[in-house]
């Protein structure tokens, strides 16, 4: 991803991007994702972008329920409005569960080393 950015980057400052419109469009638009904490305009590796199991389960298991209760609920199928109810409890429990297992997210320690590490690589790189 770094290397798209910096080719981009490069392009914008080359001119090889198009026309004056579409060099400030581009220099706008990174700027832009950069104020909304897009990952796309960072150059630095992120520790996590939600890849714990325990989440990707829970999100599933939710939106399973919630397709389920919110597709029975307008035809009044009131037993399976109470299954996509009680699916949603059921991601609660799970997300919980896996959690405690340890395929949840970092704990406050493990992001506190893993930023210690990344800012230490980033002053070793500018040194």
């Amino acid at each position: 991803m770094t290397e798209v950015i910096e080719e981009t980057e490069a392009e914008i400052g080359t001119g090889k991007s198009g026309t004056k419109v579409a060099q400030v469009a581009s220099k706008a638009a990174l700027v832009g994702m950069s104020m909304m904490g897009s990952s796309v305009a960072h150059t630095e590796p992120h520790v996590d972008h939600g890849y714990a199991p325990a989440r990707w389960t829970a999100s599933a298991i939710s939106i399973l329920g919630f397709l389920i209760g919110g597709i029975a609920f307008p035809f009044g199928v009131w037993a399976l409005v109470a299954v996509g109810g009680v699916l949603q409890v059921v991601a609660i429990v799970a997300n919980l569960a896996m959690n405690a297992a340890g395929m949840g997210a970092k704990t406050n320690d493990a992001w506190a080393a893993a930023k210690a590490e990344a800012k230490a690589g980033r002053a070793a790189k500018t040194a």
